[in-house]
């Protein structure tokens, strides 16, 4: 059987050295946010909130759109939270989606105090959902308040 085939890459992933100690992971950076930023975790108990500040901005606060950002397991939350607001107005949004990988750091302390703690860095994937109104949800709320 003559079939062409590649000959297999080698994995040019090198896997981080063991350092014995504790692992301390930072907060993620965050680019500059605005008010109509909502970020996901992965807590369920803040499902509620997070839908009615989405609506609230969206139809109340007349904002032109929302950003709801997930970042690695809180990516389900986020798309989530997504189609629960998407499914509340009716599925009159119009969604943006884009996703990017982020770059996180974490420090290492050594259980050896003399030892010097070292700064890691990982890789976690990232989503960003742009949500607006579509033109007639908007003309029809901007009609009610007239």
């Amino acid at each position: 059987m003559d079939v062409d085939s590649k000959p297999a890459e080698k994995n040019t992933h090198t896997k981080r050295p063991r350092i014995d100690g504790s692992v301390k992971k930072r907060k993620p950076l965050r680019a500059s946010t605005s008010r109509s930023d909502i970020y996901v975790t992965r807590e369920r108990r803040k499902f509620n909130g997070q839908l009615s500040r989405a609506r609230k901005l969206l139809l109340d606060k007349h904002y032109p759109h929302i950003t709801i950002h997930g970042l690695g397991a809180a990516i389900q939350q986020a798309i989530m939270l997504a189609d629960a607001v998407k499914e509340s107005l009716a599925n009159q949004v119009t969604m943006d989606v884009t996703s990017d990988t982020v770059t996180l750091y974490d420090d290492v302390i050594p259980d050896d105090p003399d030892a010097q703690i070292v700064t890691q860095t990982r890789q976690s994937s990232a989503i960003h959902i742009k949500m607006a109104l579509t033109d007639d949800m908007k003309r029809s709320f901007n009609g009610r308040r007239k």
